[in-house]
């Protein structure tokens, strides 16, 4: 089964070349917005995932508020041989509608593995 080890919403992930190691900046759970609708310019998702056989995987990521989906994203991750995978996705332009809190689901095989929180607030 497909493990999620950590998810990060952040306001940027480097990937080094030749190496892979990765580097996140700037974690965060919470935004803060003068007034709305706003858009945050850039952020990245980085996901850590763990399985016991190597190989790609499908999985889709979701950002929804209590009304509808905001953000729906299939992606393929690769699991080596080392039975570990990171995946980072980076987001620009994220349009922000309202004050609220987006729940945050990584589905895999229509499986909700990871689910978590970004809180707008209006500050």
């Amino acid at each position: 089964m497909l493990k999620v080890n950590f998810f990060h919403v952040c306001e940027n992930a480097i990937v080094e070349q030749g190496t892979g190691n990765l580097s996140i900046i700037g974690i965060f759970e919470n935004l803060n917005a003068q007034s709305f609708p706003v858009m945050h310019p850039v952020m990245s998702v980085v996901v850590g995932f763990e399985n016991n056989n190597p190989g790609i995987y499908d999985i889709e990521l979701i950002f929804l508020d209590e009304k509808a989906e905001i953000l729906k994203l299939p992606a393929k991750i690769n699991i080596g041989t080392n039975g570990k995978g990171n995946w980072v996705y980076k987001i620009v332009g994220y349009q922000i509608p309202r004050e609220l809190t987006q729940k945050i689901k990584l589905n895999y095989e229509g499986n909700t593995i990871y689910t978590g929180y970004l809180t707008i607030n209006n500050k």
